[in-house]
């Protein structure tokens, strides 16, 4: 049985949904009625319409009758497994471009099954709900630019770094391609003002831990400015630091939890360039 969509307005984190950006619909996949519930009473608070499926093939079916703006989904489910139905979703031209961010409490290689099934996302169970938050919203705000603007060809992003580590810093350059973005580097919050000042970066990279200042200071003063409060913000943030960030983080496009991976931090930095490049195209 399917149960009924839910909406709420929004109260916590993506209290304020992009301008342009209304509530969307979110297709809730998952077997157990005890997570699906406990995955819709984390979303409810984004104001989003969320629906649900019992297994893959049902959502296939959901899916058949109304496309969603973007599907979360367990991966072992009877019937029809979340990987399978994830290919199958990608591989029908009216589906494809749905994000589908897939949740699992598998280990092994449930990250590269995921994403070699086409998921644009992935999370493990139990999900974080801050963290389920910012992926969901970044990925809805990214499916309503695409629907709007189309796919552009990939940018050369300026992205700043701010970090009191050097390692950090370097890391993230190294892991995204130095080739693949002009990147500037800031040690603290002081440092990474002058740098926004005259650089104007597409995009911000920024570290829990400076060098000097606030790092909260610096992204509560980025929002309030009407020329970057668009700027994308991608938080790197330490195993538990993601609580005293809670009031903060509906300013941040996503998060990436340190220490820092390859693959991981690749994947985030470009997906905050799209946003920062979409935001520009619909602003133009």
């Amino acid at each position: 049985m399917v149960d009924r969509p839910l909406i709420l307005k929004s109260r916590v984190l993506g209290a304020s949904l992009s301008n342009s950006m209304s509530p969307m619909t979110i297709l809730i996949v998952e077997d157990e009625a005890i997570q699906r519930r406990q995955i819709e009473a984390q979303l409810q608070p984004l104001g989003h319409r969320l629906i649900s499926a019992v297994n893959g093939l049902e959502a296939l079916e959901r899916m058949e009758e109304s496309v969603p703006d973007l599907v979360v989904m367990d991966v072992v489910m009877p019937s029809m497994d979340g990987f399978k139905a994830c290919e199958l979703m990608k591989a029908n031209p009216r589906t494809a471009d749905v994000p589908v961010i897939l949740i699992t409490a598998l280990r092994r290689d449930a990250k590269d099954r995921s994403y070699a099934a086409g998921a644009d996302d992935f999370l493990r169970k139990p999900a974080n709900t801050m963290l389920l938050q910012a992926r969901v919203q970044t990925h809805l705000r990214l499916h309503d630019l695409v629907m709007r603007t189309g796919t552009p060809a990939p940018a050369h992003p300026k992205v700043l770094v701010v970090s009191g580590s050097s390692l950090v810093r370097s890391q993230v350059q190294n892991h995204y391609g130095r080739d693949q973005a002009t990147f500037i580097e800031a040690q603290g919050e002081g440092q990474a003002w002058t740098q926004i000042k005259a650089q104007q970066p597409d995009v911000v990279v920024l570290d829990t831990e400076l060098l000097e200042g606030s790092a909260q200071a610096l992204l509560a003063a980025i929002h309030k400015s009407k020329k970057l409060k668009d700027t994308p913000v991608l938080l790197l943030y330490s195993a538990g630091d993601l609580e005293a960030w809670s009031r903060l983080l509906e300013m941040v496009a996503e998060v990436l939890e340190k220490p820092l991976v390859a693959q991981e931090t690749r994947r985030r930095v470009a997906l905050v360039s799209r946003l920062a490049q979409l935001q520009k195209f619909v602003q133009a």
